[in-house]
């Protein structure tokens, strides 16, 4: 289950989103991004983080999942999420 870092800070400055770990390097991110970052909270799946992002455009659970694949794995690399184990 993806939870996002303590560190993590996301800064809306003149409506665009920025993300930060230590203060000094910022990532700018976009609201889809931004969407899928509260949904890691620890307590979804990757699976039902899937399922409701789908809900929410209508669209099929398997159209969502690759483009939620990569934007979680880019979200692990920049140290904005890690996996918790079940």
């Amino acid at each position: 289950m993806p939870l996002k870092s303590k560190n993590l800070k996301v800064i809306n400055y003149i409506n665009i989103l920025y993300a930060t770990i230590d203060g000094n390097s910022l990532w700018q991110i976009d609201k889809s991004t931004f969407a899928v970052l509260k949904m890691c909270d620890g307590t979804m799946t990757v699976d039902q983080i899937a399922v409701e992002i789908a809900k929410k455009i209508d669209m099929k659970v398997e159209d969502v999942m690759p483009t939620l694949l990569d934007i979680l794995r880019d979200m692990e690399r920049l140290k904005f999420i890690e996996y918790m184990s079940t």
